[in-house]
């Protein structure tokens, strides 16, 4: 039997099949955007092929299938969504026009924030004449100050239907602490205008700041229609083909729900890729020992930077997508233009190298693809430096033009007066500079010191990248998982079923005990409806609960872990001191200010449900000599030696367990290429992950 995961990319979409035996195949497909479910099914394809199975046999022999999609996300990033409506309480209507101060600047890089004169706020999703007030209004204690006049929302709907929208979001004010007023108009809704698709405040965000809930309330209906229709055709597709379940989709909270229920609610599916990434470190961490890591994900377009802390993923309150910010739980990810398709450029003004954000994607891709692309990228300063084997590009799949690449380089470098070779090494210490202040500001930004962390190496081009920025950052140990390429769909193989209750109820202390086990209690009921509509077992779910605290009269909160079981003082004691913990890890030693008073925010439960997890089977360690597995030598640059030096390659499929070797060396799999530097060593463990340390000793 197998589980198998599929996560589709901006350049490419990769699957990875496990068997039962602990055994695993994986390959890649090109990423199709015009219709994502051919990728989907051409890497499933290529894995069938790896296990001389056809499709239809692996498929009837597969008991979960998972998958990361950008269907939702590329939806939003084209503006190809529904023509959407919202009703808002009356006087609120251009509360998510306005946004907050910061939406200019929402999610921009440094890059983006020096071009000020072309800032500008988010472009609407939903125009403001098709937001429409209502009579009514709920107080901040929950209190009905105004009833619903339910007959201004119909003639409301009835104007929004008039000018054509086919999807309503509901987001009134302060309904997180009583929904009557949002379900009502919902039926109504449902009741008289079933064709539309509806998102409703309470159900998807009861949280409080109603910019936020606004905002992913409105785009959840934007990008519902577009993404239910892909689900539901590839999970046709897929029951053509043999697969007889219903597939399983990636959530931007970490774990995975059934393409059923995520229709309704795909805004959560924004960046299931990365954080597929993030689960599949937490998965792999735990079997190799590992509790604080650094991920990193590079692939054509970008890298992702996050973070596991004592094994557990640590999670944002908030995420920015083209400028809005949304009131939902997602896998904490950072993000930057930063890839193996990054073009390479020179400034007009100041004749100064940059590389990104702007990148050749799949089409037309780097100039060594051969496919029209004639600007420099990382991908073809890397062929220029011996990196990467032109004639070994995917496994050989894919023969890469070595004199494209070294004609698109060789034009930066005449601009420059450098040779190809300075200027390739340029283009990618500009890039490695990039990732690694990018990890930089993701842990000592964050309190975190890099040396206490172990990094975690993954995507295609990640591998070749992570020794450079890694060290410089100032990790000590890298590790290069041996699904490397593939390792987000690795991590959406390994996730649970995950489905997240949360409530804003804020309080100040002291604290009522009572008050807040009730609140948990319902978190983890709603939690379990889902896990068991969802089909999980109540034996298989298990619950984390969190709280956002604060001190009085500050704004920013710290998510803390509450103990699970019945809470009482000493419980509510336990939270307050892992609260003050926190803090001072985040805002510095000695800035905790107990005499303030706590106030609690929201409560927030994490609901799990055990699937299949991967069994990986490890190898005995045995001789550290590795020369069996070089398969070449060439010459390969290094900023270390300042020239091309005659460099071991090795074969990825021919490392063992416990093989060593110093650097300068390059490790060739079919789908990655892992470079060591000079002073660097190399050791394959017992699961075949190649773990590169900053010295020798």
């Amino acid at each position: 039997m197998y589980v198998v995961a599929v996560d589709s990319g901006g350049t490419f979409t990769d699957c990875v099949a496990v068997a039962s035996d602990g055994t695993i195949a994986r390959a890649k497909a090109a990423s199709t955007p015009s219709d994502y479910s051919a990728g989907v099914l051409a890497s499933v394809e290529r894995v069938a092929e790896e296990l001389e199975l056809p499709l239809r046999e692996l498929l009837e022999r597969t008991i979960l299938f998972g998958h990361g999609t950008t269907v939702a996300t590329n939806t939003l990033l084209t503006r190809t969504g529904s023509r959407t409506g919202m009703l808002t309480t009356k006087g609120h209507e251009d509360a998510v026009v306005i946004g907050r101060t910061y939406q200019k600047v929402a999610g921009l890089n440094e890059d983006e924030l020096a071009d000020v004169a072309r800032l500008d706020k988010a472009v609407p999703i939903v125009p403001r004449p098709l937001i429409r007030g209502i009579q009514e209004r709920v107080d901040a204690r929950g209190q009905v100050a105004s009833p619903l006049d339910l007959e201004s929302a119909r003639q409301a709907l009835d104007g929004l239907v008039a000018e054509g929208v086919d999807a309503v979001a509901v987001c009134l004010l302060w309904s997180f602490l009583n929904p009557a007023h949002e379900r009502a108009i919902g039926e109504l809704i449902e009741r008289e205008y079933p064709q539309l698709a509806l998102s409703v405040s309470h159900e998807l965000a009861p949280v409080v700041k109603e910019y936020e809930r606004g905002a992913a309330t409105m785009i959840n209906a934007y990008v519902m229609r577009k993404t239910g229709r892909y689900l539901e055709a590839l999970r046709e597709r897929l029951a053509a083909e043999g697969f007889a379940s219903m597939p399983v989709v990636m959530q931007s909270s970490g774990g995975v729900l059934s393409a059923e229920l995520a229709k309704s609610r795909p805004v959560g599916l924004l960046t299931s890729g990365p954080a597929g990434g993030v689960i599949g470190a937490q998965v792999l961490g735990r079997i190799l020992g590992y509790e604080n890591i650094i991920t990193t994900d590079v692939g054509g377009t970008s890298f992702d930077v996050g973070l596991v802390v004592g094994g557990e993923a640590q999670f944002a309150d908030t995420a920015t997508f083209e400028k809005y910010e949304l009131a939902l739980p997602v896998i904490d990810v950072a993000t930057i233009g930063a890839g193996g398709g990054s073009i390479a450029w020179i400034e007009d003004d100041t004749g100064v190298l940059r590389v990104g954000p702007l990148s050749a994607g799949a089409e037309p891709g780097p100039a060594c693809y051969g496919l029209g692309g004639t600007e420099a990228t990382v991908t073809d300063a890397n062929v220029v430096l011996g990196r990467i084997n032109p004639d070994f590009f995917l496994g050989g799949r894919r023969a890469l033009d070595a004199a494209l690449a070294y004609e698109a380089v060789a034009r930066i470098a005449r601009r420059l007066g450098l040779t190809a070779a300075e200027a390739a090494m340029g283009i990618v210490d500009i890039a490695d500079a990039h990732m690694a202040d990018l990890v930089r500001k993701v842990t000592v930004e964050r309190g975190y010191v890099p040396r206490e962390f172990v990094l975690f190496a993954f995507g295609g081009a990640g591998p070749a990248h992570a020794a450079a920025f890694g060290t410089a950052a100032g990790c000590h140990r890298i590790v290069v998982p041996t699904l490397a390429s593939e390792f987000s769909a690795f991590g959406i193989a390994g996730s649970d079923a995950m489905v997240v209750q949360e409530l804003s109820d804020p309080m100040f202390e002291p604290f009522d005990a009572a008050r807040f086990g009730t609140l948990f209690a319902e978190l983890e009921a709603a939690a379990a409806r889902e896990l068991r509509a969802d089909g999980v077992s109540d034996e298989r779910i298990s619950f984390q609960r969190y709280v956002r605290l604060r001190y009085r009269g500050q704004v920013h909160e710290v998510e803390t872990p509450v103990p699970p079981g019945r809470l009482g003082e000493a419980e509510l004691a336990e939270t307050v001191r892992a609260f003050e913990r926190l803090y001072e890890t985040k805002f510095g030693r000695g800035t905790t200010y107990a005499s303030a008073g706590l106030q609690a925010i929201t409560f927030r439960v994490h609901g799990f449900g055990r699937l299949y997890a991967p069994a990986l089977a490890p190898r005995p360690l045995g001789a550290a000599d590795a020369s069996a597995a070089v398969k070449a030598e060439r010459p390969v640059y290094f900023r270390e030696c300042g020239d091309f030096v005659d460099t071991p390659v090795y074969a990825a499929d021919r490392l063992a367990a416990g093989h060593r070797f110093e650097g300068p060396a390059i490790v060739e799999a079919v789908d990655t290429t892992v470079v060591v530097h000079p002073g660097q060593r190399a050791d394959v463990d017992a699961y075949l992950n190649v773990v590169v340390s900053a010295g020798t000793g």
